[in-house]
């Protein structure tokens, strides 16, 4: 599936460290920190997806996040809802048709929306390599008053994020690749209230076709099948007729009820999962054995 290719290219893991001229940056890292050695919070995520202009179903997950790494969620994908409990980095997972827990699939769609659930890391690693970082307007979330920041990710960072992943068949690069954050930072407590990331990308080469295949090589009303050699081939001086494709996915996350109804109860079947995920790391508030 492209949609799923394309959003499971994508894992974010991006450094730290970046000017901060104007102290935009240091506001959010402050919020962000304040967002992270709390209790926990509740999320709720929309996902939008474009390719070439049109809108695709998108998704979404909504859940609950208790300091540190553990998470209650409901994703939606398709129309299709599923129910996962994340602890640090073993998952849960619900398996709607046969009933059962499972380990993390290798479904690449829910790869992206596990992405998501590392909040708090995300938010962390996003500011590294910040492009025009700047406050932006004042804007109100729910009654609550923010501050927001904008910034863009630079391209090292965006070739750092995409370092060990399946890029090639994609045609997704850090050169075709621009990913820009907007955070609103409640003015009062000083927490992050809603934080969209948007990645827009030109594809030039065909989604999980061979290298140094374009567009131009495959006949979509042909039932997508690659033309024969020499067939349809333009001459060299010939301008290249199909723009690139735009695909632009748009996350925004919005963090409720800090510290409010965090008691979430785990089933003995998803707990016995997570627990044989488990390697040599201690649980939360445990410390290791020296």
């Amino acid at each position: 599936m492209r949609i799923a290719a394309v959003l499971a290219a994508f894992a974010f893991a991006l450094p730290a460290a970046a000017q901060d001229e104007n102290g935009a940056l240091k506001a959010y890292d402050r919020a962000v920190r304040n967002m992270n050695e709390s209790a926990g919070y509740h999320l709720e995520s929309k996902i939008g997806f474009e390719m070439g202009g049109a809108p695709m179903e998108g998704g979404s997950v909504e859940g609950v996040i208790v300091n540190p790494g553990f998470g209650h969620f409901k994703v939606t994908i398709a129309g299709n809802t599923i129910e996962l409990f994340k602890e640090k980095d073993a998952v849960a997972i619900h398996n709607p048709q046969s009933g059962k827990w499972e380990a993390q699939s290798t479904n690449q769609t829910l790869d992206f929306f596990v992405k998501i659930f590392n909040l708090g890391e995300l938010l962390e690693q996003l500011q590294g390599d910040a492009q025009k970082a700047e406050f932006g307007e004042t804007e109100e979330i729910g009654k609550r008053e923010c501050r927001t920041v904008e910034f863009g990710v630079a391209q090292a960072t965006l070739k750092t994020l995409m370092e060990g992943k399946a890029q090639a068949g994609l045609g997704v690069t850090p050169e075709n690749t621009t990913m820009t954050v907007k955070a609103w930072l409640d003015k009062k407590e000083k927490l992050p209230r809603q934080i969209r990331i948007v990645i827009d990308v030109e594809l030039r080469g065909l989604p999980g076709a061979p290298d140094g295949e374009e567009w131009e090589d495959w006949e979509e009303e042909d039932g997508g099948k690659k033309k024969e050699e020499g067939e349809g081939k333009k001459e060299e001086d010939e301008e290249d007729e199909i723009p690139p494709m735009k695909v632009a996915i748009t996350v925004t996350a919005q963090i409720r009820n800090y510290g409010e109804d965090l008691k979430v109860n785990v089933p003995p079947a998803a707990r016995k999962v997570l627990d044989a995920q488990k390697t040599t790391e201690t649980e939360p508030g445990e410390e290791k054995e020296e």
